[in-house]
C-alpha cells in the first residue's frame, strides 16, 4: 500500500507487459519509400544484367549452330560431289585399247534426252558448260549394279539377271532411250540396240543384244557374280544434281556459290575437255539467317555469315588416258 492505493501483483505484471508491448510496437521501423526504390532499382539491374547475359548466350548458341549447319551442308555437298567427279570414266568409258585399232572409246559421245525431250550429246568423260554455262557433266558408270551377267551366247549378246526387277525394270523398257548404255564387270563399256525378255526356270531375265563385240570372255560362275553398270551423264549446278530425264535432285541447301576449275596432267588449265585430269571445286555457304551485329560480310545491310569449301579431285580413271 502506498498513499492509500493498493495496486495488485497480477494488476503490475499485465501493466508491466503492455507498457513492453507498446515500446516495442513504437520502436520497430518499417520501409520507408526510398528504401524501396532503391531495392527496385537494384533488382531491376540484377534482372537486366541476367536478360542481357541469357540474351548473348542464346545469340552465340543461335550463331553456333547456323555456322555448323552451314558447315553441314558445304560438306555435304562437297563430299557427293567429289565421290562422284573422281568416278567419272568408270567402266572404261573413256575407252580402252583395241589391238589393231588403238585407244578408242565405244560409246562415246553418248546421247540422251532430258525432262523436256530435247536430245544432248556428250562428247567427253567429263563436259564443261553442259548442258548449260556453269555446269559439269559427267559421264560414268554409277557404281550401283543393275544387274547380273548370266551368260553369253556370243559376241554381240548378252543375258542378264536384274539385281532388283521392281526397281531396275525401267531399264530394260524399250521406250526408255536414256538406258542404253552399259559396262560390263566395270572393264568395258558398251551399247544396247535391243532387248528381250525371257523366263528361264521361272526367272525373268533379259536377253541383250550389243553395238559392239564384247572385249573379253566371261564366265560367270558361283565363286563371283559379274555385274552390269548402267552408264549415265550426272550434272552438278548450284545445290542441284541431275541425270538424264529425272527430276533435280537437291545436294544441299543454302548454297550461295559453286565454282569448277580445271587442270592437266602437270596442274596446268586444260584447253580441251579432253585434257582435264583434274577438277578443283570451290563451294561456298552462307547462313539462312542474317546478324546485323555482324558487319565482315553485308548482303542488303543483313550480316550472313559464310563458309568456303575447296577440294581437288584426280580423275582417277583418266589417268592412263592419251
Amino acid at each position: 500500500m502506498m498513499g492509500g492505493i493498493t495496486v495488485s501483483p497480477l494488476r503490475h505484471r499485465e501493466a508491466s507487459k503492455n507498457g513492453a508491448g507498446m515500446r516495442d510496437s513504437r520502436g520497430e521501423r518499417g520501409v520507408t519509400l526510398v528504401e524501396l526504390l532503391v531495392a527496385l532499382v537494384l533488382s531491376s539491374i540484377l534482372i537486366l544484367v541476367l536478360y542481357r547475359t541469357f540474351v548473348g548466350q542464346h545469340k552465340t548458341y543461335t550463331v553456333q549452330e547456323q555456322v555448323f549447319d552451314v558447315q553441314q551442308n558445304a560438306r555435304a555437298m562437297m563430299g557427293r560431289m567429289v565421290r562422284e567427279i573422281r568416278m567419272a570414266g568408270f567402266g572404261r568409258v573413256a575407252g580402252e585399247h583395241v589391238p589393231g585399232v588403238g585407244y578408242i572409246s565405244r560409246i562415246l559421245p553418248v546421247q540422251f534426252k532430258n525432262t523436256s525431250g530435247a536430245i544432248i550429246s556428250y562428247p567427253n568423260v567429263l563436259n564443261r558448260d553442259q548442258p548449260s554455262s556453269g555446269l559439269l557433266t559427267i559421264v560414268t558408270a554409277i557404281n550401283s549394279p543393275f544387274a547380273r551377267l548370266k551368260g553369253s551366247s556370243s559376241r554381240f549378246e548378252i543375258t542378264v539377271d536384274p539385281v532388283n526387277f521392281e526397281r531396275n525394270r525401267a531399264y530394260f523398257d524399250e521406250k526408255n532411250t536414256n538406258k542404253r548404255y552399259i559396262s560390263i564387270d566395270g572393264v568395258e563399256s558398251n551399247a544396247i540396240t535391243s532387248i528381250t525378255e525371257e523366263t528361264v526356270d521361272g526367272t525373268r531375265r533379259y536377253h541383250l543384244t550389243l553395238q559392239h563385240p564384247l572385249q573379253y570372255n566371261y564366265r560367270p560362275d558361283d565363286r563371283r557374280d559379274i555385274f552390269v553398270y548402267p552408264v549415265t551423264a550426272i550434272s552438278f549446278q548450284l545445290q542441284w544434281r541431275e541425270e538424264p530425264g529425272e527430276s533435280s535432285q537437291p545436294i544441299a541447301e543454302n548454297i550461295t556459290g559453286l565454282t569448277f576449275e580445271y587442270l592437266g596432267t602437270n596442274g596446268e588449265a586444260a584447253a580441251n575437255d579432253r585434257d582435264i585430269r583434274m577438277v578443283r571445286v570451290a563451294v561456298t555457304a552462307e547462313t539462312n539467317m542474317g546478324d546485323p551485329d555482324f558487319k565482315d560480310n553485308i548482303r542488303d545491310n543483313k550480316g550472313y555469315r559464310t563458309r568456303q569449301m575447296a577440294s581437288n579431285i584426280q580423275i582417277r580413271n583418266l589417268a592412263f588416258a592419251p
